[in-house]
């Protein structure tokens, strides 16, 4: 399934690749069906703010690891419409430390993420202010995925 998930993204980046009249990451965004749109308009569903974010992680993870956090989020339950910045940083930032779920289970991931309201846990982020949304997101985003793909281990007494 893997394996399958890799060509499926790489076939995808060599089509975006190909096109030239775009931005490249704006093609990427285009076969997930996101839109970027300006700071000083408003959102409406699948569109986002975060051009300057999703550059970033593109640069330092690439392509495939972006275009895998944005189905976390676009492709996932609830969640279609949570593509904020603070919000995709912390899921970016969960899936770069567990490399682990991503490329060995990431059918699991993506069903994971069908049960966890991204929506309520930024919320409960952004009420923890003073302290960081994107440290506290990443914080409760971790602790959800770990509950649901990693097997409890018990202690022998």
């Amino acid at each position: 399934m893997i394996d399958a998930h890799v060509k499926q993204v790489h076939a995808f980046i060599e089509g975006v690749e190909r096109s030239m009249t775009k931005g490249k990451l704006d093609l990427l965004l285009d076969g997930l069906g996101i839109k970027l749109v300006p700071v000083h308009r408003r959102r409406a569903p699948a569109q986002s703010h975060a051009r300057g974010t999703m550059q970033e992680i593109r640069g330092r993870y690439g392509d495939g690891h972006l275009v895998f956090v944005l189905r976390c989020i676009r492709q996932t339950g609830n969640n279609r419409d949570e593509l904020w910045s603070d919000t995709i940083r912390a899921v970016s930032d969960v899936l770069a430390q567990r490399q682990d779920w991503a490329l060995q289970r990431a059918g699991d991931v993506l069903g994971a993420f069908d049960d966890i309201a991204l929506a309520s846990l930024r919320s409960e982020a952004v009420a923890r202010r003073p302290w960081p949304v994107r440290a506290t997101l990443r914080t409760l985003i971790y602790w959800e995925l770990e509950r649901r793909l990693d097997a409890p281990t018990r202690l022998a007494v």
